[in-house]
C-alpha cells in the first residue's frame, strides 16, 4: 500500500514536471502567482487541490485542461499506474482515482 506521504510527493513531483513543460520561467511565474493571488504555496497543492485546479483554469484558460492531463499522467507514472485520458475529468478527478487505485493495491 502506498503511504499518503508518497502520494503527496508523487503529486508535487508531477506538478513540478508538468509546469516545467512551457519552461522554467513560466513555472516560476505560475508558482509565484499561485502564492500571491490564490494563497497556495507549492507544498500546499496536495491539500488545496481544488483551489489549484481553479487557479490553473483562471491562469491558463483552456490550456489548463492540457496541463492538468499532463500533470495527471506524470502522477500516474510516478505511482506505477496506467494512465487513461477521460474527456471530462479534472486533475482532482485523476488524483482521486489514482489514490483509490493505490489504496486498493
Amino acid at each position: 500500500m502506498t503511504q499518503p506521504a508518497q502520494l503527496r510527493e508523487a503529486l508535487l513531483q508531477a506538478v513540478d514536471d508538468g509546469l516545467l513543460v512551457p519552461g522554467e520561467i513560466v513555472r516560476a511565474a505560475i508558482y509565484e502567482r499561485l502564492e500571491k493571488s490564490y494563497h497556495i504555496r507549492r507544498e500546499e497543492i496536495p491539500e488545496k487541490l481544488d483551489t489549484f485546479h481553479r487557479a490553473l483554469q483562471d491562469l491558463l484558460g483552456k490550456s489548463a485542461n492540457v496541463m492538468e492531463k499532463l500533470i495527471a499522467k506524470n502522477f500516474y507514472i510516478c505511482l506505477g499506474l496506467d494512465f487513461a485520458a477521460h474527456d471530462n475529468w479534472t486533475l482532482v478527478d485523476y488524483v482521486n482515482h489514482a489514490r483509490g487505485q493505490k489504496r486498493d493495491a
